[in-house]
């Protein structure tokens, strides 16, 4: 139970560390800016091809598909930089801190502890005769020192429901998620319809920084 303790009281801990890290030096797009590949129509291009020079689009000259497939290329590895930079984001190791602490609990035969009897009965041992108390102080812990293992413990894995996370940082993670799965749902896997945008030397790949300029 010590151990629990211990292991849950560590991992709260990085967890408020991880979200302060977030809060200050995280990246997290507004997802409702990022433009579909779909919605990348001759119009579209010209936008981006006028407000951001830097990506050298040349204006459409013929047909449209070969310079509309291109710039979907480069989007769509762009938004595939971006989901793995959100991938490195300290909100993103948030969501593997209860898988943690659930392993560990697994680990060391959670199931025998669980449960709301088992406290009150030990509550009760340990506030309950001298000869207990002398059988307590035997095994190295004091009554109270029982007492306070057993409460903490009552109050993270039972009231709590062993939740490692706080509730701010809980709806920081959800929402976190929710901008993950917004990117991945931009990103199409299939990219065979897409021109090669090596075939045309004066178009420069996207990065992530272009994200900002990508909007309808």
């Amino acid at each position: 139970m010590e151990l629990l303790n211990g292991r849950f009281a560590a991992l709260r801990r990085l967890s408020a560390l991880l979200e302060q890290a977030g809060d200050l030096t995280g990246f997290i797009p507004d997802i409702s800016k990022l433009i579909p590949l779909a919605q990348i129509d001759t119009t579209v291009y010209e936008q981006i091809r006028v407000e951001c020079p830097y990506l050298n689009l040349p204006p459409i000259s013929g047909s449209a598909d070969q310079y509309l497939g291109q710039l979907r290329a480069q989007v769509n590895a762009a938004y595939g930089a971006l989901l793995s930079q959100l991938n490195l984001h300290p909100f993103n190791a948030l969501g593997m801190l209860q898988d943690k602490l659930n392993s560990y609990q697994n680990k060391i035969n959670f199931a025998v502890l669980q449960g709301q009897d088992f406290l009150q009965c030990l509550q009760a041992i340990c506030q309950g005769a001298a000869s207990v108390t002398n059988t307590v102080q035997n095994l190295g812990r004091s009554t109270e020192q029982v007492i306070l293992t057993s409460t903490t413990y009552y109050r993270d894995f039972v009231t709590n429901g062993g939740q490692v996370l706080t509730d701010t940082a809980k709806a920081k993670y959800d929402d976190f998620v929710d901008v993950k799965d917004g990117v991945s749902d931009l990103i199409d896997v299939d990219t065979s319809g897409f021109q090669n945008i090596e075939s045309n030397p004066t178009v420069t790949p996207t990065n992530t920084d272009v994200f900002d300029q990508i909007i309808a």
